[in-house]
């Protein structure tokens, strides 16, 4: 199993990360007296996995997270591509206990055109509920669809059907998913208008 939790890497560990990334083209240089850096497991790849870099010599914290197998290092820059190229050189091992795992972090470090994908797992754990009015909540819990995960042999593809906040409402929508990871979105239909959160609903340095 995946080493779900960050881990920090000691001193020996972080200084050959950031020997590596210095040598990378267009790299940023970080200090090394001043940069945290951890790691976490991924449990849809055997051989990449993320670093996370974070610089205290600035406020707010500077934060880049990379996927890497220790020599190469792909940037998470809030669009598909990173993850998809890790996905080919992997190669991606989906399967009907991670591909929901696969789901949250790719919409964790993704971002649409409206802002960010969440994943509804628990209407009662929905980012910012508390600014939401008494009618809105209970709209949430009455129209919650429990994520629902289903392999298509035919397409080759995982059916993931759910309840996600985008742009300024709760979608229910089915999430297809390739075997090769990449995503698309089907039968899409507005649950709740009128959701905003105010702010990301990720932490951008637990991702």
């Amino acid at each position: 199993m995946a080493q779900t939790q960050w881990i920090r890497m000691n001193h020996q560990q972080a200084d050959t990360v950031l020997s590596q990334l210095s040598r990378q083209s267009g790299a940023v240089v970080f200090s090394r007296d001043v940069t945290e850096v951890s790691w976490r497991g991924l449990a849809f790849y055997s051989n990449y996995r993320l670093c996370r870099l974070i610089n205290y010599a600035t406020m707010p914290v500077f934060t880049m997270v990379y996927l890497t197998n220790g020599e190469e290092y792909i940037q998470l820059d809030g669009t598909a591509n990173p993850i998809y190229t890790a996905d080919e050189k992997d190669p991606i091992m989906l399967n009907e206990q991670n591909v929901i795992p696969y789901l949250e972090f790719f919409f964790s470090n993704v971002q649409g055109s409206d802002g960010d994908v969440f994943m509804l797992r628990d209407p009662h754990k929905i980012p910012f509920i508390d600014t939401f009015s008494a009618a809105q909540r209970q709209s949430i819990i009455d129209t919650f669809r429990p994520v629902s995960v289903s392999f298509d042999s035919a397409e080759n593809t995982y059916k993931v059907r759910c309840g996600i906040h985008y742009g300024s409402a709760l979608l229910g929508t089915t999430i297809v998913v390739a075997s090769d990871g990449k995503i698309s979105f089907t039968d899409q239909s507005v649950l709740v208008p009128g959701i905003y959160f105010p702010d990301s609903p990720y932490n951008k340095t637990e991702r």
